[in-house]
């Protein structure tokens, strides 16, 4: 039997990513040779701008469902009980104000806190999913994981990077192994895209000998320090092996060619680090694909690991994401631990203030264990 959802959204319009996710539960999707229909039925739905590309409209008039001017209107169907089984939340996209770090200020935690009265109110918790992380800032951050921890909310959020195809499938990091040591390649716009490196790096780490244990501290290098720390003996031999595996043209000039590289080094509490090489998209023509790599053991081979995202439609990544979200509103079991998101959620945030600052960031709050 379907399970009744409202999503709540931000915008909507061609290939955004309320179009890539509930379109394909709308109207079905193709992936790997198969045709799915969805277990969801979408119906209600609000949304916060309505732009001349807007296509919610329509596909209201086509499949019938209505949408509400509040979120509150959207949960209760218009009339006066919550009788909902799941909650989507796409804020992601759309004309919002930046503050003074260059942290886009998206309605997430808005959107959940409403959502989050109305289930108070009914006294009915159901499985809410949030596209691209809790909230932005570390306030609002620590502010959902709590209330999230506390109502036993049965909760889910992504990037859609990890659940792209692996490659080469011959070669995967083993589930349980020490990890020493990952890097990854980051893209595209920085706050937006460092994120999916972020959730790309920590859906392997988690699986390491002993857990996870959380993140000590973010720092950040720019331009010519950042080429120097990537070239240092603690990252050089991280960097070359993911870039000869993704068949950068010259791994030593590369980053020289990049207007404003950066280099992110997050320090994890049980001693493992992380490297990110963010790649400005004005000089960067080569380097478009989340790809990383892992040290298991001090001295051995880095493992080199490619998440696959598909680059036009029907984005078959998002297929994928879908069969998880739609698991997940039937289960109220999500694919991980919800401290993934507060790590790379949490992550970012630290990041853009290392970035605005020129400090390293210490983040006691996400030394969490799972």
């Amino acid at each position: 039997m379907k399970k009744r959802v409202a999503a709540i959204i931000s915008e909507y319009w061609d290939i955004s990513h309320a179009d890539v996710i509930i379109t394909k539960m709308l109207e079905g999707f193709g992936l790997d040779g198969r045709q799915y229909s969805s277990t969801l039925d979408i119906v209600s739905m609000y949304l916060d701008h309505f732009p001349e590309t807007d296509m919610s409209r329509d596909l209201s008039a086509k499949h019938g469902f209505p949408i509400y001017g509040s979120i509150r209107e959207a949960l209760l169907e218009g009339g006066d009980t919550f009788a909902l089984d799941g909650i989507i939340l796409i804020g992601e996209h759309g004309v919002y104000p930046f503050n003074e770090i260059g942290q886009e200020l998206y309605p997430r935690r808005i959107f959940f806190e409403e959502c989050l009265n109305v289930m108070l109110e009914f006294d009915r918790i159901v499985p809410v999913y949030t596209d691209k992380g809790f909230a932005v800032v570390q306030e609002d951050i620590e502010w959902m994981y709590e209330q999230i921890k506390k109502h036993n909310i049965p909760f889910m959020s992504s990037s859609v990077v990890p659940f792209g195809r692996k490659q080469p499938v011959e070669r995967p990091f083993p589930n349980g192994a020490p990890l020493h040591k990952m890097f990854g390649f980051s893209y595209g716009s920085l706050e937006r895209y460092v994120y999916h490196t972020l959730e790309m790096l920590q859906s392997v780490a988690e699986q390491r000998a002993c857990g996870e244990s959380g993140i000590r501290s973010v720092r950040v290098y720019k331009n010519e320090e950042a080429i120097t720390r990537l070239f240092s003996e603690d990252w050089g031999y991280m960097y070359r092996a993911c870039g000869l595996f993704v068949n950068l043209c010259n791994v030593e000039t590369f980053p020289y060619e990049l207007k404003e590289p950066v280099f992110i080094e997050l320090e994890y509490v049980d001693g493992l680090q992380s490297g990110i090489l963010y790649c400005d998209w004005a000089n960067n023509k080569e380097m478009q694909t989340f790809a990383s790599c892992y040290q298991v053991l001090e001295n051995e081979e880095p493992i080199c690991v490619e998440f696959f995202l598909q680059g036009g439609k029907p984005y078959s990544h998002f297929g994928r994401l879908n069969l998880e979200i739609e698991k997940f509103i039937h289960t109220g079991r999500p694919p991980f631990p919800v401290e993934r998101s507060l790590l790379t959620t949490g992550g970012l945030d630290a990041f853009m203030r290392a970035y605005h600052s020129g400090e390293t960031i210490e983040t006691p709050h996400l030394h969490v264990r799972y």
